[in-house]
């Protein structure tokens, strides 16, 4: 029965052959173009499947598209792969699962189906007489050929994006640090970066930390906006008001929620306007570059209001507004340098570098930058430094209010309402306390809730009352002057 079998085969295809030569030598050209492409349409409708290749390395170099992919899978073939790897990436702070080979897995994408499966096959290479085997692994992606075009589109597009959004989630996010020589050629140094302050721990106001957080949120979804309108994508934010009242706390918050870099620039370490340009470009996309205590690290006061003094020298006396100019031609900064300490070098950092740095054609590389300058002083710097564009957003750190005593109270004492806080509230508004106080106040009584309530009402009173005897002694001391005249 076998061997009728196979005779018969065998008749059939002696058959096809037979009828194939006919068809070819005896029909004319025109009827047999079209019989081929009718066939071919007929074998197309019977496998309607389409697959692509996408292998590792794309001639010797990696391919951009195979990582894309892989990480993209990640997330997806845990449910379906039967056999999986699992890694932790260099700089990652996740663990990542990859498929083995010959696994597959389906995806979804619009209402019609995909199948990704990873196959590896080994290689081998001659190279002067050296055979040499490798391993060549690629992707395989199968579709239904009507969904072609979309593939091509929107679904490999989307692939690539997807992959590049869980690349950002899962790296381990650093702090840098200028250095102030190029050792090696690297701009920044870099730690990790741990710092734990987010929007439920920061002590200002809730109001206000709404108004940030959807400021935040606004700026990082708006590419095509800035694009559209012909403007960088960053914004610049001005963190001002009295020391210890969470100006660094609030950017560390700003850092965690949006998982953005940090990139804390050291200005008195930057000795020319050459170097700070370097070190804008050499930051990354979807950071947070701070400058803090802008007015104490170069002179970027308001030029029309610098005091003119006179200065003794040896041919007499010379106006200081001389000297400023002088300093402006050469670039430098006195104060800078003399900052930056005892053998450093002479910084020529000037006024119009950082408004370059902050707003100028340089700080257009890279995009999705959030810049951060804090002062103790608004009004010291100059107004070119805080117009709209450069600092886009003016934010008040002050003393400590109710509000912000209410977060402290629950962060630190566990406590969301007590006797005292009545007493609080009214002493608040008279007395001249940071976040920062209170903290300290609530941190030294070991955990003891009403230790620190009790505590920190004795410490606003003295507080109040070596004010008021300031005060006292300040209007005795102005009338002993008016008797005295």
């Amino acid at each position: 029965m076998e061997l009728l079998d196979w005779k018969s085969i065998g008749s059939l295809l002696a058959t096809f052959v037979f009828v194939r030569t006919a068809i070819r030598d005896f029909l004319p050209p025109e009827i047999y173009r079209a019989l081929k492409a009718f066939f071919l349409k007929l074998f197309a409708l019977l496998q309607p499947n389409i697959s692509v290749i996408i292998e590792e390395y794309d001639s010797s170099y990696s391919n951009e598209l195979f990582d894309a992919v892989q990480l993209y899978l990640s997330s997806r073939c845990f449910s379906s792969a039967r056999v999986l790897k699992l890694s932790k990436p260099k700089n990652s702070k996740t663990l990542t699962f990859t498929m083995d080979a010959n696994q597959k897995v389906e995806d979804d994408f619009r209402g019609f189906k995909l199948r990704w499966s990873l196959h590896s096959v080994e290689k081998k290479t001659h190279n002067f007489g050296i055979i040499r085997s490798h391993e060549n692994r690629f992707f395989e992606l199968t579709f239904h050929r009507k969904h072609k075009d979309a593939v091509h589109a929107a679904y490999l597009p989307h692939v690539m994006e997807e992959a590049s959004r869980i690349k950002f989630k899962n790296r381990e996010r650093r702090l840098y640090t200028n250095r102030s020589s190029d050792d090696n050629g690297r701009l920044w140094s870099s730690v990790p970066f741990n710092h734990p302050s987010n929007f439920d721990t920061v002590a200002i106001d809730p109001r206000l930390k709404e108004e940030i957080k959807a400021d935040l949120i606004k700026f990082t979804s708006r590419k095509d906006f800035y694009a559209r309108v012909g403007r960088a994508w960053k914004r610049g934010y001005l963190l001002y008001g009295p020391p210890g009242t969470g100006k660094t706390s609030l950017i560390a918050a700003i850092a965690n929620f949006l998982e953005f870099d940090i990139y804390d620039l050291e200005l008195t370490a930057v000795t020319s306007n050459s170097q700070l340009r370097k070190l804008l470009i050499a930051t990354s996309s979807k950071s947070v570059v701070v400058v803090e205590d802008i007015d104490c690290t170069l002179d970027l006061s308001d030029r029309k209001k610098r005091i003119v003094r006179k200065e003794e020298t040896e041919g007499g006396l010379m106006e200081e507004n001389d000297q400023v100019k002088k300093r402006d031609q050469k670039e430098g900064n006195a104060n800078g340098s003399q900052a930056a300490g005892a053998g450093a070098a002479f910084s020529t950092v000037s006024l119009s570098g950082v408004l370059n740095f902050v707003d100028g054609l340089w700080s257009s590389c890279g995009g999705e930058r959030l810049m951060i300058f804090t002062t103790n002083h608004k009004e010291k710097l100059d107004p070119a430094l805080l117009r709209a564009g450069r600092m886009d957003k003016h934010i008040n750190l002050s003393y400590c209010d109710f509000p912000s005593f209410k977060t402290l109270m629950h962060n630190y004492l566990f406590l969301v309402e007590h006797e005292l806080e009545k007493e609080v509230k009214d002493l608040l508004p008279a007395a001249k306390v940071t976040p920062a106080d209170i903290a300290e106040v609530f941190m030294s009584c070991n955990d003891d809730a009403e230790a620190g309530m009790r505590n920190l009402v004795a410490e606003i009173k003295k507080r109040l009352d070596e004010e008021q005897e300031k005060q006292r002694l300040a209007e005795l001391g102005g009338e002993s002057i008016e008797e005295e005249k």
